[in-house]
């Protein structure tokens, strides 16, 4: 009997003594532990209170016990949690503290391959977690319920409805209402998200909008991927393929953000949150001006916008329209404002009174409406009036209302105008010659009505000029009209209405004087139609022949024709 209570006793103490160290070792398991993929929640779950069960045979780190530890504060399903989360803490603190002394396995590691150490310390009160160790020292992790996290040692921050981390691949996914932000520089909205934590990049689909915090500029479109900051990697890439639109943001010298300018290509690249890249169908929207192209470069701090290959804008504005083409288009911005368009290879501007063509065109803007503007380069330039043609090596256009108000044309200046067709039927052209040409056009009458078109006043030609002009003759229209040739150092000619009125021609003048007259030898030839015949009266009918005297006699007609001897 006494041995039999013996060693029930013992079978008893043995039990008790079992019982302490199991709970002494999941204690100690806990404390010592280190783990490649620490997680941090802030709501416990059944899933991770089977797992924090397991933690006698899954080796957690100090930084799932403290998650962990967090997870059984934030439920209170009991005290003992409660009262071992400082305990837990500190056993965190201690296993970071050894993980610096302990080497590292791979000492030449860049940074840049480095995992993503998830922590979740700010997820809500109804997040989810399943934590699954693999036998290679990875781990996967599914969250559910809303979680909000980011990569510990780095500068982002995630949100999502739900995500799934495999720690060996390198790869967050994220799915529903994903927020990827980088404070002060990039937020990514979409509805899903992949993150690759080793290379630094997000690839996110489904209506993304990408803001840039600095500037205030967006990217939206169906999906866009962006390159983070990394050691090898200096600047930020952002990358939106599928024709996406982007808005740009201009401040000007006090900070102020402007009226955005509206860009729509095939693909855009975004380098630094500096330089913009766009190919495809590049369609540009600034305040009143559309400008198309095949590509387009945009540097944010200079201001600058480059539209290459088939460039052309032209202004939204019909009462103030004009346009311009070239094979490249450069835009130049000034505190928000564009003040002036630079048009190269076959370049052509356009408005209601002036046509110019040159290899290059240099618009100068004024409150959005071309005040000057230059043309010159290779080859001719030219600008076409409704009354004028100009040519010259190179020419200067002052306007005043989007209206040609001066025009000089530098080197071997030609400048042809129309006669005044209400007193010349003539396809000819006047014609005025000179080193340099300076013409002037009266806008003044034209500025209460824009129905009407600018006309010439004056066209002044310095150095081996000479001008041939048509005079009208006296016996209307359709006479020829006389000619008027004249050359000097300097020509002056006065316009009225449109016609010639006085040309006055100084050093070295001289010149002819042609009057027409009409052509007898020409005139001769000219065959004139035949007179008209006065009316013959009809012939009163001849009276019957009396009878024959003799009876008829018989003829014979005979065809000599000549032989070739």
């Amino acid at each position: 009997m006494i041995l039999r209570r013996s060693r029930i006793r013992a079978i008893t103490v043995l039990g008790t003594v079992s019982l302490l160290a199991i709970f002494a070792g999941c204690r100690g398991a806990r404390r010592g532990a280190t783990s490649v993929t620490p997680v941090t929640m802030g709501v416990v779950s059944d899933s991770a209170v089977r797992v924090g069960a397991r933690a006698d045979s899954v080796r957690a780190d100090s930084v799932r016990a403290d998650s962990l530890a967090l997870l059984a504060m934030a439920a209170g399903k009991d005290s003992a949690a409660k009262r071992d989360s400082a305990v837990l803490v500190k056993a965190r603190e201690d296993s970071v503290v050894a993980a610096k002394k302990r080497p590292s396995k791979k000492s030449t590691a860049s940074a840049t391959t480095r995992n993503c150490v998830l922590d979740f310390a700010d997820s809500p009160p109804e997040t989810r977690l399943l934590y699954t160790r693999l036998p290679d020292s990875t781990a996967n992790t599914f969250i559910g319920g809303g979680f909000v996290g980011r990569c510990q040692g780095e500068n982002n921050r995630i949100s999502a409805d739900s995500a799934e981390q495999f720690e060996s691949a390198g790869i967050v996914n994220m799915y529903g209402n994903v927020v990827y932000e980088e404070p002060n520089k990039l937020r990514v909205t979409a509805a899903h998200a992949t993150y690759f934590t080793r290379e630094g990049r997000l690839f996110a689909d489904g209506g993304v909008v990408a803001t840039q915090l600095a500037s205030g500029s967006t990217f939206s479109g169906p999906n866009i991927e962006y390159y983070r900051v990394m050691p090898g990697r200096p600047v930020a890439k952002l990358v939106a393929p599928n024709r996406p639109t982007a808005q740009l943001i201009e401040k000007d010298s006090s900070g102020k953000a402007g009226q955005p300018t509206i860009v729509t290509a095939d693909r855009f690249e975004d380098v630094g949150d500096t330089l913009v890249l766009g190919w495809g169908d590049v369609i540009i929207t600034r305040e009143k001006i559309i400008g198309r192209s095949d590509s387009l470069a945009y540097n944010k701090i200079t201001q600058l916008a480059r539209l290459v290959r088939a460039a052309r804008i032209r202004s939204i504005d019909t009462s103030q329209a004009f346009t311009l083409n070239g094979d490249t288009i450069d835009l130049f911005t000034t505190d928000k404002k564009l003040d002036r368009v630079f048009a190269l290879h076959s370049a052509t501007a356009t408005n209601k009174d002036l046509v110019i063509n040159a290899e290059r065109i240099d618009l100068r803007l004024k409150e959005q409406k071309i005040d000057e503007a230059y043309a010159f380069g290779k080859g001719r330039a030219r600008a076409k009036t409704p009354q004028q043609d100009v040519e010259a090596d190179s020419m200067r256009i002052v306007l005043a209302d989007q209206r040609p108000r001066e025009v000089r044309a530098i080197g071997g200046a030609v400048a042809r105008g129309v006669a005044d067709t209400l007193k010349i039927k003539s396809t000819d052209r006047d014609m005025l010659r000179g080193d340099s040409l300076f013409a002037y056009f009266d806008t003044a009458q034209v500025a209460a009505d824009t129905s009407k078109q600018t006309r010439i006043k004056e066209i002044r030609a310095f150095g081996n000029a000479s001008s041939l002009f048509q005079i009208a003759s006296k016996k209307g229209p359709t006479a020829p009209p006389a000619l008027n040739y004249v050359r000097g150092q300097r020509i002056f000619v006065q316009f009225d209405t449109g016609s010639v009125r006085d040309v006055r021609v100084d050093s070295s003048a001289s010149g002819l004087y042609l009057e027409p007259a009409p052509d007898s030898l020409a005139d001769s030839t000219v065959r004139k139609p035949p007179a008209k015949k006065p009316p013959v009266a009809p012939l009163a009918p001849l009276p019957e022949p009396p009878a024959p005297m003799f009876a008829p006699m018989s003829a014979t007609v005979v065809t000599i024709s000549r032989r070739p001897s």
